[in-house]
């Protein structure tokens, strides 16, 4: 028995993960609580994704609650997705098919674009997508906000009462379009999934790690979440970290 448990017991110990990666950060329920990311870059302007574990803790907006949003100047709403799938992508609505969100519920949102198209995904699963304007690129630089609504570049421009009230965890923006098996994934792998080791740093934009260095305006403040059995999956596709085709 005791040449059986010691391999055992030695997997337990070897899993992937870090502390940062069971840390979320919870977005007070106000306009002014939000953290400024890095601007989109040219390295995105044809093609991204962003994918994030989500938990509201407010129904101030029951329908959708933006939890990130990129504005530029010249441009009204160059691209924005909410906790409910709602998204738009220059100036442009996608209304996918409703999801009824409720508090203290954890979902995983994921937005793919490029080649003229945009997916949305909600707990690994399709549940709508749209051409974009064909030809369009994405404008940089701009302000890209995590917790807010802005219409348009600067904090200035910030919305109330569109804010995000909850918490958020495992975001994630890529520079590139992720495939379907891909956002599966990611969901499957659950809120402490390596991202990181799975992908390559070099596909990945901006990771957990990166936005939990950044400065939190308002009451933003860092919570511990707890990674259940399932959370701990071995990797389910190939691990060649390359996007595939869309």
């Amino acid at each position: 028995m005791r040449a059986l448990l010691i391999p055992f017991v030695t997997l337990l110990i070897t899993l992937p993960t870090t502390s940062s990666q069971h840390t979320a950060l919870n977005f007070g329920k106000n306009p002014s609580s939000y953290i400024l990311l890095p601007s989109f870059t040219s390295t995105q302007r044809t093609s991204f994704s962003v994918c994030a574990w989500l938990k509201r803790h407010s129904n101030h907006l029951d329908f959708y609650q933006y939890w990130i949003s990129y504005g530029v100047p010249d441009s009204f709403m160059e691209f924005g997705i909410s906790d409910s799938g709602v998204s738009y992508m220059f100036g442009d609505g996608m209304l996918p098919r409703y999801q009824w969100l409720r508090v203290e519920e954890n979902h995983h949102v994921c937005y793919a674009w490029g080649e003229g198209r945009a997916v949305v995904y909600y707990d690994g699963v399709e549940i709508g997508r749209e051409k974009t304007e064909e030809g369009r690129e994405l404008i940089t630089p701009g302000t890209l906000i995590l917790g807010q609504f802005v219409s348009y570049s600067g904090v200035e421009n910030i919305e109330k009462f569109r804010y995000f009230g909850g918490e958020m965890t495992g975001v994630y923006i890529f520079s590139g379009m992720l495939t379907e098996e891909e956002v599966e994934e990611i969901y499957r792998g659950g809120r402490c999934f390596d991202v990181v080791s799975r992908f390559g740093s070099d596909n990945i934009f901006i990771s957990w790690q990166d936005i939990l260095q950044l400065e939190r305006v308002g009451s933003v403040k860092e919570v511990e979440v707890q990674c259940s059995s399932r959370e701990r999956r071995s990797r389910k596709y190939g691990e060649s970290g390359k996007f595939g085709e869309f």
